[in-house]
């Protein structure tokens, strides 16, 4: 590694991580204005409120925005080294531009390694303890919302199906139990109306019928109301969106799987979580590569157009973002696909003007 590396390395990670400090310092600021009377309301104590939020608030903001804010620190600093005339004395020395790409490179796939395992790994532990103290002393509860048309599978060929489920009183709507083997249905228990019942840890299904497969002709009964122990819970009716924060990827990935079995129609939102944790710190390397090459060349504004070209990219890039998760989340598009939209058509970009920067 030369003096040169060296140099630009430093530079990189100096302004990288002045920026994330600027960035959590905001964040922390507006997020008190919003929180306070929350926190006094509640009674959270000082110490819970540093070490149990607010330190897991950092890394939760800085890593959902640390991408961008690579763009903006390469941008920063490379156009003042290209203001400086230092990077065309680094040309004119003999130092190819793809040479001169290397620190960067370095520098941009070290911190992607590191975010990327953060996020895997060690941030929904983090967000483990942050959503605690939200339930506990901010405004961030009983966020549940439950599925219309919610479906399980209970065993290799027993199926449950409910239309609708209440939460505020734990009682479901059109609730049918079947068992399908090799394509022939060998019974079918419906109920129009399910109660959980606390006392007895039973279900309460009332205006029942049951009807059994038995070749020739078919058992049917039928009664007012009955109580069943079922394999499923009053929590499997509850999704909470932000329960998947907290889970690292090989929860989730089991999780997934899970709620494959179960017929649950929200699934995409949990693998476009899953691809996201790889997506957006892969995109720390396309974004250095598009900041070097936009700032190499030396223009007569100087570095406040390479600042605002920066900004608006870094917003065009957020909004692809958004709206391919919509996409994905709400249609037919792949989540897979829809999370790498972003990181595709930059990388397109990424690989044009690399091509025309100046050498």
């Amino acid at each position: 590694m030369t003096i040169l590396d060296r140099y630009i390395i430093k530079k990189f990670l100096i302004t990288f991580f002045f920026a994330i400090f600027l960035l959590s310092s905001v964040a922390i600021v507006i997020d008190i204005t919003e929180k306070i009377d929350d926190f006094i309301g509640n009674h959270a104590p000082l110490h819970a409120i540093i070490f149990d939020y607010y330190l897991n608030f950092i890394p939760w903001i800085g890593l959902m925005l640390a991408p961008i804010f690579v763009f903006i620190s390469v941008v920063y600093f490379t156009s003042r080294l290209t203001s400086n005339t230092e990077i065309i004395c680094m040309l004119n020395g003999g130092v190819s531009f793809y040479r001169l790409l290397a620190p960067y490179m370095f520098t941009a796939v070290l911190l992607a390694l590191l975010f990327a395992y953060y996020n895997h790994h060690l941030l929904p532990q983090s967000n483990k303890i942050k959503i605690k103290f939200e339930e506990t002393y901010a405004s961030k509860k009983d966020q549940r919302t439950s599925d219309i048309n919610y479906h399980f599978q209970i065993g290799k060929d027993t199926f449950i199906y409910t239309q609708s489920y209440d939460l505020n009183n734990n009682s479901g709507f059109k609730f049918t139990m079947e068992e399908i083997k090799n394509k022939i249905q060998g019974f079918k228990f419906s109920a129009e109306n399910m109660q959980w019942d606390s006392v007895k840890h039973k279900w309460h299904l009332m205006n029942w019928n049951y009807r059994k497969n038995l070749g020739a002709y078919d058992a049917v009964k039928r009664g007012a109301d009955t109580f069943m122990i079922l394999p499923i819970s009053t929590k499997e009716y509850v999704r909470q969106d932000y329960d998947i924060e907290t889970m690292t990827t090989s929860q989730l990935n089991k999780f997934i799987i899970d709620q494959i079995h179960k017929g649950n129609e929200n699934v995409k939102l949990y693998k476009v979580e899953k691809y996201r944790r790889t997506a957006i710190p892969f995109s720390t390397i396309i974004l250095t590569l598009i900041a070097v090459a936009m700032t190499t060349k030396k223009m007569r504004n100087g570095m406040g157009l390479y600042i605002v070209a920066g900004m608006l990219l870094s917003g065009a890039y957020i909004i692809i973002q958004q709206f391919s998760t919509v996409f994905a989340t709400k249609g037919d598009l792949d989540p897979l696909i829809a999370v790498w939209i972003p990181n595709m058509m930059f990388g397109v970009l990424a690989v044009l003007l690399i091509l025309r920067a100046p050498k």
